[in-house]
């Protein structure tokens, strides 16, 4: 039946068989699922608002007129969240600086209004009319309402915004949390849950929440646990699905190069492959990072067969800088990409590759920039220890066997390159190799405390899943041959066979879900954050000045074990505060004092007088032990947690009691 027939105007037709309706379906999915999760409407309507005004149309817009261009909206849109995201963190260090955070929000309001009036700019508002088939859409829609559900029963099912939901959260949650509270007060930014310790880390996500949270009047707490990442995980989905497209020339690469990147794992998981899933929230960097780089993949894959514009090189260079200082993963493996593309280049094709070469040049001065400004030298513990990843009894040969046939478990697809000869290895397809053969230098070759050599295999993931992907295209393609065919069923066959060998890990949360239902919330009163804890640590914030410096009695993650694990910021994360010492774990003091230990979480404080007398003043406390936190430190309030070893009668003697509720208590310190 023709629109004609039924008597529908054209454009109600065209409007249900374009992206829109999964695209609204989808953002539903989410206003229901969070609010089912404890968001109110006001915060999700602040949030859009911000999302959309401050951070995704400017990004757009400039997207559009730095690249002379419109491409596909859902593309569009995307990249132009990918480009808002550092844009808008970029203005806002400079208006912290300045001291008017509240104003940060008006550069973005002014580059909207400039491409609204200005008439030679107007026309970045119009797309380019390309649409994604009807299937590619809501494919992806289906891709990132799974997200969202593995969200639920992954994330928020066990990570409440209320005690004692909230007591309990993943460790590094506070943390992030807590760093999100430095960059709302400060900058610089120090490490605010000990004294005197720089910040050598990639904190532009937390430089992000603290200008959603100023920009928007929400809570630190409610944008990291719930709201931060929703729209990163979509804008991932999309733009990992268009860069597959742009290398594989395909429209069926895009999903299944995100199927992959997902749910592809090693077989029986005998090996890292940088598994998405089990870090989505608890590490919200890495996913940040993660769709910031996926809109400088596309850009490189789009600028490498042809001369880049003097536009397209700044629009390299601000994503470049936007992901050095998302994750410091990202940078060393774009810049040896680079390298290597316009290493082929030269030597098998005996010629200079000019745009990967300039590629090269440029991502060597964000990455030296990053290492002089943001990381100054600090290594975050890693170190080079050559094949790290072998087993106490494990033999060279017995590692290599057990990391290649797991590693093709998710990336057999890298094969058919072999077969496929010259005719698939484009520049695009070495691009995605030598992200791939970066990260897996790495792995091999260095080692971390905690494990975070893998970062780099999660995070050139999608591009050996691009890079397999290509080598089956490869094998389907001319000329046609049957034994081909038969190689590629093989290598899918493969690489399914790996995400199927973990199919437990993917559907025990959902056991675990209809068990507890959609609130398993801690329900304990061991937990990390004491009942009342959140409420004095926000009245202290209300009641003091951002300068004021707290001490408190709590400084490990789990007050009923005699060892101290450091791994304690909840007073500074929801103080929004600077602590004399609470935690002093992921500095580099901590890990120099942990040294090449796998338990560096228990390494004792390096500055024992500090801590000694921060501990006196709770346990012992009198008008000179006080005092001395005072005079000495510059301590201007006391947060006490019961269940830890405190005298609270003899504290009250000698310092003011402001604040009480159920098992924390907040004191001024008299002047």
């Amino acid at each position: 039946m023709s629109p004609a027939s039924t008597g529908a105007p054209r454009s109600a037709w065209r409007l249900l068989a374009s992206g829109w309706v999964p695209a609204g379906l989808t953002a539903l999915f989410a206003v229901l699922l969070l609010k089912a999760y404890g968001v109110g409407l006001t915060d999700l309507a602040l949030f859009s608002g911000y999302i959309l005004v401050v951070v995704t149309l400017p990004g757009l817009l400039l997207w559009r007129a730095l690249r002379r261009k419109a491409g596909p909206i859902a593309l569009d849109i995307a990249a132009g969240l990918a480009l808002g995201y550092p844009l808008s963190v970029f203005v806002y260090i400079g208006f912290r600086a300045a001291g008017v955070p509240q104003l940060a929000v008006v550069p973005s309001i002014l580059v909207v209004a400039a491409f609204a009036l200005v008439p030679g700019l107007r026309r970045h508002w119009h797309g380019s009319g390309e649409r994604a088939p009807l299937w590619w859409s809501w494919i992806l829609a289906g891709f990132v309402v799974a997200l969202f559900c593995w969200t639920a029963i992954d994330f928020f099912r066990r990570n409440g915004t209320s005690w004692p939901g909230n007591s309990q959260p993943y460790q590094d949650m506070v943390f992030h949390l807590a760093l999100a509270a430095e960059f709302k007060h400060h900058f610089p930014a120090m490490i605010p849950y000990v004294v005197d310790e720089p910040l050598h880390y990639h904190w532009y996500y937390h430089a992000h929440l603290a200008a959603a949270s100023w920009g928007s009047g929400i809570e630190l707490q409610t944008l990291l646990f719930r709201l931060g990442l929703m729209p990163v995980l979509a804008g991932f989905v999309v733009l990992t699905a268009y860069t597959a497209k742009a290398v594989v020339k395909t429209w069926w690469s895009g999903p299944v190069v995100v199927f992959f990147t997902l749910v592809g794992t090693s077989w029986f998981n005998t090996v890292g492959t940088g598994w998405m899933l089990v870090n989505l929230w608890i590490s919200p960097t890495q996913v940040f990072a993660a769709m910031i780089f996926g809109a400088l993949a596309y850009l490189v894959v789009d600028l490498l067969p042809r001369a880049a514009t003097k536009g397209e090189w700044l629009l390299f260079v601000l994503l470049a800088a936007g992901v050095a200082g998302a994750k410091a993963t990202f940078v060393p493996m774009l810049l040896a990409a680079a390298a290597f593309v316009a290493a082929v280049g030269l030597v098998f094709r005996r010629r200079l590759d000019r745009t990967a070469l300039i590629a090269t040049a440029l991502t060597a001065l964000v990455f030296v920039a990053a290492m002089l400004l943001l990381f100054r030298g600090g290594s975050a513990g890693m170190r080079i220890v050559p094949f790290a990843m072998r087993g106490p009894a494990e033999s060279y040969a017995e590692m290599t066997l057990r990391i290649v046939v797991g590693w093709l478990g998710v990336w057999a697809g890298v094969l058919g390159l072999v077969v496929a000869g010259r005719r698939a290895l484009n520049q695009a397809v070495l691009f995605c190799l030598g992200l791939g053969a970066a990260a897996i230098g790495v792995v091999m070759l260095t080692s971390q405390p905690g494990g975070s050599q893998m970062y780099f295999l999660s995070s050139a993931k999608p591009y050996l899943v691009i890079a397999a992907v290509a080598g089956i295209a490869g094998l389907l393609g001319e000329p046609v041959r049957q034994w081909r065919r038969g190689l590629a069923v093989v290598l899918v066959a493969v690489m399914l066979g790996g995400a199927l060998t973990n199919l437990k890990a993917y559907t025990k949360p959902v056991e675990s879900t209809t068990k507890t239902g959609l609130r398993g919330y801690p329900r304990g009163t061991t937990g990390q954050i004491p009942r009342g804890g959140v409420e004095a640590m926000r009245w202290l914030r209300d009641h003091s000045s951002p300068g004021d410096l707290v001490a408190t009695n709590v400084h490990c993650l789990r007050v009923t074990v005699p060892a101290c694990d450091s791994r304690s910021f909840w007073v500074s994360a929801y103080a929004e505060r600077r602590v004399l010492v609470e935690g002093w774990v992921y500095t580099d003091s901590a890990m120099k004092t942990a040294g090449t230990r796998k338990d560096y979480q228990w390494a004792p404080y390096w500055e024992p007088e500090i801590l000694a007398a921060n501990d006196r003043a709770f346990t012992a406390p009198s008008a000179e032990s006080v005092d001395l936190l005072r005079d000495k430190y510059g301590v201007r309030w006391l947060a006490v947690d019961r269940r830890v070893p405190a005298d609270v009668t003899g504290l009250a003697a000698v310092a003011d009691l402001k604040y009480t509720d159920h098992d924390t208590l907040v004191f001024e310190v008299r002047r």
